[in-house]
């Protein structure tokens, strides 16, 4: 008899759940880059469409992931309210990683490379 309460027990709890992955302990690439992109639209008249701020921010996302910008550098992009903070988390990045995002930066404007 008990077999049978503790089988009807485990039918009616359900398969286990799968373990969620887990959550970044600070902001993530994403994230900053939405922040960063949104900040600087924001004192735009007019705002830039929204085809070209979503596809600035994946640029900034996958430079960031690509080129494992650092947690302090990410953190400061999350929290920047002005150009000067943005200009001041961008000394965080190494050399190549500025070279790299405004390289694609000027791809993505049709530019020439430099």
């Amino acid at each position: 008899m008990r077999a049978w309460i503790v089988a009807g027990l485990l039918v009616a709890c359900g398969p286990p759940k799968a373990a969620e992955a887990p959550r970044p302990a600070g902001p993530t690439c994403a994230s900053a880059a939405a922040h960063m992109v949104d900040e600087m639209a924001a004192g735009k008249d007019p705002r830039p469409p929204d085809e070209t701020i979503n596809a600035l921010i994946e640029l900034i996302r996958v430079r960031c992931e690509q080129d494992r910008w650092t947690a302090p550098a990410v953190a400061c992009l999350d929290a920047m309210t002005s150009a000067a903070d943005a200009d001041h988390c961008s000394s965080m990045l190494t050399e190549d990683q500025q070279a790299a995002l405004v390289r694609d930066q000027d791809a993505r404007r049709g530019e020439p490379a430099k």
